[in-house]
């Protein structure tokens, strides 16, 4: 006899599923009738789109398995450029993080908490604004506000309150913000290209939809943290125990620094310059590649690093951000097999007989559902945005949901389901927590499903007022 080692089931990693899922439409463009909708120049916005009346079979092309993989590569090529502005804005974004900065910032919010607890609401709603106004941004996201989740855990203990407040404050508060985007390069930014939008277009209802959103998170939050408080037999993780939680003293004691605080500075600059250019200069997605790699060499030069250790840190940088690109790669291989094999507009066609049969009004909803279903799949928001986009985009225009609105049900799609399905960062989160994931979900599901309300009526409210391209 001998003992079979017992091997933990894995979820798929992404790879293995864009992998997967070009297979099989390889493999539809043998079974799916080829079609084709002749495309117009719509004179109002100078974009080509489908004529809805224009629809056809055509004599099948299928896509072999060598083609398959010609296909990722020329999906890898034709999406270079997106590729760049992720790998400068990893790179930009870890080269702060490891000036400190970060680090110093976030750890000066928690220890003016612990000095003024009597103020601990007041102070906690004013982490959570931050944090959520930041994220708001891409320039923080979950991969740097969970290396503080035992910061916060520690804070939140202190201050009577429990583990899954600590989650509230930190990853749901920057969830918030990420999933509601007003100038995130990675979700806002890929959809938007890809949808012919001017970038960060349509920022008013974003920022908006930040402010309802943040609202509504802080409020959940609060609501069961001061219930934990004043009552501590009613915190779901009462039967826990967190009495081996130490903290990682020397972040949490990381002086902000002038240094620091010039780094942050021109971090910010660097984003109201990309704003001013997007807006004023009619700038695209090299100019803000380029912003991200100047902001980059001025933090290293303000930090007094010489040529070499800012040009390696960058290259570490860059190793951040090959997952995001090369996702983005792989799902815009995914549109040029379902291009060569012409079965696209063939999608387009039935999945637009199916939602036309939904109310207008609802049209744009049966979209957000969509993408929340997709994000369990492909949870990276520049990964799902390539290779859902082309196919949501000509949806749209067929179905009378103009392409903001697209954008936005995408944005949201992508974004909130993200601290509800266990292949993004939920697993994580709570094991830094110390949070048993079902108890996680008996926390965060009544959000989950508040938050979805609000993302249908703030769908519906955006096609009420028919919010444009501008």
């Amino acid at each position: 006899m001998f003992n079979k080692e017992k091997h933990k089931k894995e979820f798929p990693h992404v790879f293995v599923i864009l992998l997967t899922l070009i297979i099989i439409v390889g493999i539809l463009t043998y079974i799916v009738p080829a079609g084709q909708y002749t495309r117009v120049l719509d004179e109002a916005s100078g974009r080509m789109v489908i004529d809805p009346n224009s629809f056809k079979y055509i004599d099948k092309t299928p896509v072999n398995l060598f083609k398959m993989f010609v296909c990722l590569v020329e999906g890898l090529i034709q999406s270079s450029n997106i590729t760049m502005l992720i790998f400068s804005a990893f790179s930009c974004l870890y080269l702060i993080e490891k000036t400190g900065a970060l680090d110093a910032s976030i750890s000066l919010m928690v220890r003016k908490t612990q000095k003024n607890p009597k103020y601990a609401t007041g102070i906690l709603i004013l982490i959570m604004i931050v944090l959520s106004v930041w994220a708001s941004t891409g320039t923080l996201s979950y991969e740097e506000i969970i290396a503080f989740i035992p910061i916060f855990l520690v804070l939140c203990l202190a201050l009577g309150y429990d583990a899954l407040v600590a989650l509230g404050v930190s990853i749901i508060a920057v969830g918030c913000g990420f999933s509601s985007a007003t100038v995130n390069p990675f979700s806002i930014g890929v959809a938007q290209s890809i949808a012919e939008l001017p970038l960060f277009s349509g920022l008013g209802y974003r920022i908006f939809v930040l402010v309802v959103m943040t609202t509504v998170t802080i409020t959940y939050v609060l609501l069961y943290a001061n219930k934990v408080k004043k009552d501590p037999s009613k915190s779901i993780v009462k039967d826990e125990n967190y009495s081996d939680v130490a903290i990682d003293e020397k972040r949490m004691n990381t002086a902000l620094t002038k240094e620091h605080k010039i780094s942050l500075l021109l971090l910010f600059i660097g984003i109201a310059i990309m704003a001013f250019g997007l807006i004023k200069l009619k700038w695209y997605i090299n100019e803000i590649a380029a912003i991200f790699i100047i902001v980059s060499i001025l933090v290293g030069i303000a930090n007094k690093w010489n040529a070499n250790k800012i040009t390696a840190t960058l290259v570490e940088g860059l190793s951040k951000g090959v997952v995001s690109a090369l996702v983005v790669g792989f799902g815009r291989g995914i549109l040029v097999v379902l291009t060569q094999g012409n079965i696209i507009d063939t999608i387009v066609y039935s999945a637009a007989n199916l939602l036309q049969s939904l109310p207008p009004s609802l049209n744009a909803v049966g979209m957000l559902v969509i993408q929340n279903l997709i994000n369990f799949l492909i949870p990276s928001a520049s990964g799902q945005a390539a290779a859902t986009m082309p196919i949501m985009i000509p949806l749209a225009d067929i179905i009378g949901v103009n392409r903001q609105i697209a954008v936005l049900a995408f944005q949201f799609g992508d974004g909130f389901s993200n601290i509800f399905w266990p292949t993004g960062f939920v697993l994580i989160a709570c094991t830094m927590a110390k949070v048993p994931v079902n108890k996680y979900y008996r926390w965060i599901t009544p959000y989950f499903l508040i938050i979805f309300v609000m993302q249908v009526i703030l769908i519906l409210g955006a096609s009420a007022i028919n919010y444009g391209p501008f």
